[in-house]
């Protein structure tokens, strides 16, 4: 179960759920790849052109490994931050959660939120993500990282906004009867 799910108020529903764009995955493929393939690369030298395991090979093996070693666990540790980071936009407030054992939240109240900075870079708006800074009221500033189409998770936050103020605003009828 997920950590807004496990903290949502009574009443209290996910709207909207943001994603990471594919571009922020970019890098860290890129070091797995170029190390699996440095490896790879080594086998085939080794094994399919005959050369024996004796001199400079050993330090080649070695740097291959290292390389390859260190593209996986840069990876994985992306893998752990996708798979724990939340992003999430409630009929009530905005959760931000990041970790997996250590846990890292910021919540602010859609009625609390100031102000919402959009920046997409050229590539951003070409290939669809941005980052997003909130300021809000005892809250300070929560920076996202490049999520996937932000106008769309800022227009989600702006809805609820708008949908949490007609709420308020609606007239309070209650069942009691006077006599």
């Amino acid at each position: 179960m997920s950590y807004v799910a496990k903290t949502l108020a009574r009443g209290e529903e996910v709207i909207f759920r943001a994603n990471f764009n594919w571009t922020y995955s970019l890098f860290p493929t890129v070091w797995f790849s170029i190390g699996m393939a440095s490896l790879a690369m080594l086998a085939l030298i080794q094994f399919a052109a005959g050369f024996s395991f004796e001199g400079n090979y050993v330090v080649a093996w070695w740097s291959a490994g290292i390389g390859a070693a260190a593209g996986t666990l840069i990876l994985l540790t992306h893998l752990v931050i996708l798979m724990t980071t939340e992003i999430v936009v409630t009929t009530y407030r905005f959760v931000y959660k990041v970790g997996l054992i250590a846990r890292k939240t910021q919540e602010v109240s859609l009625n609390n939120i100031e102000e919402i900075t959009l920046e997409e870079t050229i590539l951003g708006r070409f290939f669809g993500f941005g980052k997003l800074t909130m300021r809000g009221t005892g809250v300070g500033v929560i920076i996202l990282p490049s999520i996937d189409n932000p106008i769309r998770v800022r227009k989600h936050i702006e809805n609820a906004r708008a949908a949490l103020r007609q709420a308020r605003k609606a007239p309070i009828v209650s069942d009691d009867k006077e006599d």
